[in-house]
């Protein structure tokens, strides 16, 4: 039990070492794929920072008194939507391409002003999260829409690393949206029955995770034998 435990606190700093290991073995190269291993590195450093803060709490006291590790939380999904926003939008040619960029940028610019005007960003941002989701949303639905209208036979899209790792993003939003859209109203009520459903709530988060993990990680995989990647 002690290990299943551990496993599961660990499991964002532990399920990130597997597309660090595909990284480090394969090498995969590819226009916009430095986006996906820019991503892969910050979330493993912030992810690490996030998970020691709280199991040795301990040893940083005066932090987790006065900031907690919900800075690295929002600065994860900071560079989740930047990051994996531009490979996507970059990964094949679109006739949206321009607008789709602006949308990343207004993002930014979202975030900038939340966090200047309305939320602390040593505080888990619910308005953060909830921008960024439905940016990256709109990014992987757009991409998959192409997809349909799309005439050209030439690639069996299915297997293509964009198409599998834009499925791990969009599962990944799926489960988790509504999670941290509802974050502060379920750990902060009362009921002991509405704790422990976010308790459980989180152990779906977390498996949420290692799954999206997974995916990138295949995604990075088919990259070293990928003959085209922008289309």
């Amino acid at each position: 039990m002690r290990i299943f435990q551990f496993l599961i606190d660990w499991s964002e700093v532990w399920a990130l070492l597997i597309p660090l290991i595909v990284i480090l073995v394969y090498k995969p190269k590819g226009p916009f794929v430095n986006w996906l291993i820019g991503y892969i590195i910050l979330s493993f450093i912030l992810n690490t920072a996030a998970t020691l803060m709280v199991e040795y709490n301990n040893l940083f006291p005066i932090a987790m008194s006065n900031m907690g590790n919900n800075i690295f939380y929002n600065l994860h999904s900071f560079f989740m939507v930047v990051f994996l926003g531009w490979y996507i939008v970059n990964t094949r040619e679109s006739r949206y391409k321009n607008i789709l960029k602006m949308l990343i940028l207004g993002y930014i610019l979202f975030v900038i002003v939340n966090f200047i005007l309305w939320e602390s960003v040593f505080r888990l941002s619910t308005n953060h999260f909830t921008a960024g989701s439905i940016v990256l949303l709109i990014l992987c639905f757009t991409y998959f829409l192409q997809l349909l209208v799309s005439d050209d036979n030439k690639i069996n899209w299915i297997r293509h690393p964009s198409f599998i790792i834009c499925v791990g993003v969009c599962l990944y939003l799926a489960i988790t949206f509504f999670i941290f859209l509802f974050f502060y109203p379920l750990f902060n009520n009362k009921s002991e029955s509405v704790r422990s459903f976010a308790q459980l709530m989180m152990k779906v988060y977390q498996a949420a995770f290692i799954v999206f993990c997974i995916l990138i990680s295949i995604g990075l995989y088919k990259y070293k034998k990928a003959k085209e990647t922008v289309l």
